[in-house]
């Protein structure tokens, strides 16, 4: 045999040749990428964010096949972000940590992540992540049969979703997604119609109709799996395969569902080899991904059954024996979870319950603070006010001074004027009452005179007397024109105050002002004192005068 080859390899040597050639060639093609590669995440690592955001990118892609490679990958690109404080690259490598832990049935950890995440994300206003979030707990919750904590963090996702829809119409996506996992958790508990009122909630913009989303297939295959739980098996095939044509091959997860789907519709129709074609397509693909041991078991199960439907009792034991080994495996690691699942959460809530207590002193601290900082504002406030009130007060009292001291010398200046008035109406009085005085001594002189020359000559005392009378009424005249100037107010009060008097009367009064005697007012008026009594007497009456009323006092004070 050697010698053979021997001669082979002696006869062809250009053959040999070739080939190492073809080989090294084919191993240089294989290396220059890595190397490529290699200097390409060297040149990336000067920037240390950009590198491990390139580096989860592309272990992400790998994380179905490799899932241990991509975790650990994971938690170096989740420390880094956490230790340079990029809290949305932390929670997005969290989620993925979560998918793959609970994809190996490790509950407890994919828990202890989706709650480390929603921690941090709700210290942010990223109502896309904060939906993942609340949705991933509801789908590990309604593992547990948690209805009550699954349906909770479904509508908390719902309602995030909303919101986004909200802020802009194309972001249907996320709410798409709550509607398709309510539809599911719908049709989980037997409320079919329920869940296909949720699909048909679903909207679909034209973004998500060109691009052809993984989600519209997954909304169309939920609702041929509705359409075959309401025996509409025409509705349901039709859906299921027009789904599995628009479904790519790598779309693995799609294609599990869509062939053990199909397997069930055919098992309903009693198309038992069909059934168990599609059966075992579906199971086949689940082994090689390592899927879910949960959607492994139901199918097994189904498996089963349609083996004994058809009389092949040992390979539906076979199945049976599969599936019983998978479902005694999912309960003890569910029993396991359970118990590290109450233990994460009492130390979740407790760390929880310090950071509480811990932004609880800070909020304190804050508000003192606050409230000092309102109580120093109120102050300066009130100073600021009190000085304005200080200013403007003394400003006042300035001005009141001011006006106090105008007003005193308007007072004084009014009183010296007043004084200066009746100093020269006292002047003037006097010189009036010289002046009548003069008229009555000058009158007196007269009436004499006219005495003697009556008893001497009567003839020419008839023209003189007449004549005197004439000029006893000018004097009077020019007498009260003389009073009227000095006393104008007087006769001006005295008409106001008694419209009544008469101008005899008003004369009299004027007199009486200026003091003279009832023998001095009868002579200025010529008349006799009996009649100046009676004038007296009349005026007291029209002035309301009481008989202890003095009439001299109330006409000087008038």
């Amino acid at each position: 045999m050697n010698n053979n080859a021997l001669k082979f390899t002696i006869k062809n040597p250009i053959d040999l040749i070739t080939k190492n050639l073809t080989l090294s060639f084919f191993v240089f093609i294989l290396i220059s990428p890595i190397g490529n590669a290699q200097k390409k995440n060297k040149r990336i690592k000067t920037d240390s964010t950009s590198y491990y955001t390139a580096y989860i990118s592309d272990i992400s892609k790998t994380s179905k096949q490799f899932p241990d490679e991509a975790y650990e990958g994971l938690k170096k690109g989740y420390i880094f972000f956490k230790k340079t404080n990029n809290s949305k690259r932390t929670v997005q490598c969290l989620l993925q940590m979560s998918d793959i832990q609970k994809s190996k049935g490790k509950f407890s950890l994919s828990f202890d992540h989706l709650w480390e995440a929603l921690y941090l994300v709700k210290q942010t206003d990223n109502n896309s992540t904060k939906a993942s979030v609340h949705r991933k707990l509801s789908v590990l919750y309604e593992i547990f049969n948690k209805d009550e904590e699954s349906l909770y963090h479904l509508e908390r996702a719902l309602q995030y979703s909303k919101e986004i829809l909200i802020e802009n119409s194309e972001n249907a996506q996320q709410l798409n997604l709550n509607y398709l996992n309510l539809a599911g958790k719908q049709r989980k508990t037997g409320n079919f119609n329920r869940a296909l009122k949720y699909l048909d909630s679903c909207i679909f913009t034209e973004k998500i109709i060109n691009n052809k989303s993984y989600l519209m297939a997954n909304i169309e295959i939920e609702k041929g799996y509705l359409m075959l739980k309401l025996d509409r098996l025409d509705e349901a095939y039709k859906l299921l395969h027009n789904s599995k044509s628009k479904t790519e091959d790598e779309n693995v997860s799609q294609n599990i569902r869509i062939f053990s789907y199909l397997g069930e519709l055919k098992s309903k129709e009693n198309q038992l080899d069909s059934s168990i074609y599609y059966y075992e397509k579906s199971l086949k693909m689940m082994e090689d991904l390592n899927i879910s041991k949960y959607q492994t078991s139901t199918v097994l199960a189904q498996l089963s059954k349609a083996y004994f439907n058809k009389n092949q009792s040992k390979k539906a034991y076979n199945y049976l024996v599969r599936k019983n080994k998978i479902t005694d495996s999912i309960m003890r690691s569910k029993n396991n979870s359970y118990s590290e699942l109450l233990e994460i959460k009492n130390t979740y809530l407790e760390s929880l319950r310090k950071k509480d207590d811990l932004l609880s002193e800070q909020n304190i601290t804050i508000k003192e603070g606050e409230q000092t900082q309102f109580r120093l504002k109120i102050i300066l406030v009130l100073v600021f006010i009190l000085g304005i009130v200080l200013f403007w007060v003394s400003r006042i009292r300035l001005k009141l001074k001011k006006s106090l001291l105008d007003k005193a010398e308007t007072e004084l200046e009014s009183k010296l004027e007043k004084e200066k008035n009746e100093a020269a109406m006292k002047l003037k009085s006097k010189e009036l009452t010289s002046y009548a005085l003069q008229l009555i001594d000058k009158d007196s002189a007269i009436d004499e005179l006219l005495k003697i020359l009556q008893e001497k000559s009567p003839t020419s005392y008839k023209s003189l007397n007449s004549k005197y009378k004439k000029g006893a009424k000018d004097l009077w005249d020019e007498f009260n024109l003389r009073f009227t100037e000095v006393n104008s107010e007087f006769y001006n009060r005295l008409k106001l105050k008694h419209p009544n008097l008469t101008i005899t009367e008003q004369k009299h009064c004027a007199l009486i002002k200026l003091k003279f005697s009832t023998k001095e007012m009868a002579r200025i008026l010529n008349i006799e004192p009996h009649s100046v009594n009676i004038s007296r007497s009349r005026i007291r009456k029209k002035l309301g005068l009481e008989r202890s009323d003095s009439l001299e006092d109330y006409i000087t004070n008038l």
